[in-house]
């Protein structure tokens, strides 16, 4: 692959990681079997090909990644990018959990990825989180990509072999107040209830049970507990929303956008992605991806 500069986020020399969709002709797998299967070989595509060769290929026409933390068509940034050399680090990742709506139009998919020298020394670690669609031809394709870096995990960090499968969510009856219109409603009522409440009150009316938030240079929060003591040390965000998609089902939408804050006196801002699910609870916040903009 071709190494190069981090364009999408703050720390300079990390590729923002994500899934893409498969090249291959369309099955009779599930939607969730066929994003597994399609960020699988995506990845080995990547290792053989380079990683700019292999997300061109199989980037929606329309997708999202971040530069400098603020959205950007995926193909205008990655055209930018040199290609592949033979001494270049590789990039490795697969899937540890993935969803779809039931509507099998779209879907998402997250887990580890780290980067390996050709002396087969492991020098960076992280996470990547994408949102698949399906195409008119039956194909998936990522329509955004985002992810963290972090310090090495305990243990390995390989793509595990069993994949978790988040429990589906219900759309909300027909003629409720929540149906939404547009996803960004989702986030600009926990924009005003962060700033009302504060973070930990905001977020626990509104996180699902099994909810993961990455944060740059910290390792998933992935328990109620954890994630309750990282929002106590955190400042309320001012989020701008920019886009985002319902499922045609009802039940899952993904927004992303900007945020701005105010930390200590000192003001920072950043770009996000949000994952909802509706159930019984409600909408709730099934993931969330925090990139601090570069100074």
């Amino acid at each position: 692959m071709s190494f190069l500069p981090r364009l999408l986020g703050p720390a300079a020399w990390l590729l923002p990681l994500a899934a893409a969709a498969q090249s291959a002709k369309p099955t009779t797998r599930t939607p969730v079997q066929a994003i597994a299967a399609a960020e699988r070989a995506f990845a080995a595509q990547a290792l053989q090909e380079g990683t700019k060769a292999a997300f061109l290929a199989t980037m929606a026409d329309s997708a999202v990644v971040f530069s400098r933390a603020e959205p950007a068509l995926a193909r205008s940034v990655w055209s930018g990018r040199p290609a592949a050399t033979p001494t270049d680090p590789s990039l490795h990742w697969g899937p540890a959990a993935v969803g779809a709506a039931a509507s099998g139009e779209l879907g998402y998919s997250t887990g580890p990825w780290y980067i390996q020298r050709p002396d087969g020394q492991r020098v960076a670690y992280g996470q990547f989180f994408t949102i698949w669609a399906r195409q008119p031809d039956g194909r998936f394709r990522w329509l955004l990509d985002n992810g963290i870096s972090h310090p090495q995990p305990a243990g390995s960090p390989e793509p595990p072999a069993t994949l978790s499968f988040p429990a589906p969510g219900q759309p909300p009856r027909r003629g409720s107040t929540a149906v939404l219109r547009t996803a960004t409603a989702l986030d600009e009522q926990l924009s005003a209830a962060g700033a009302a409440q504060g973070l930990a009150a905001a977020y626990a009316a509104r996180l699902h049970p099994q909810a993961r938030l990455l944060r740059e240079e910290t390792l998933p929060l992935l328990t109620p507990a954890a994630i309750r003591r990282q929002l106590e040390g955190e400042a309320p965000r001012q989020l701008r929303p920019t886009g985002g998609r319902v499922a045609r089902s009802g039940e899952l939408a993904y927004t992303y956008g900007t945020y701005q804050h105010s930390a200590g006196g000192q003001p920072g801002r950043g770009s996000y992605v949000h994952l909802w699910q509706h159930g019984p609870q409600g909408w709730q916040l099934l993931a969330e991806v925090f990139n601090a903009a570069p100074q």
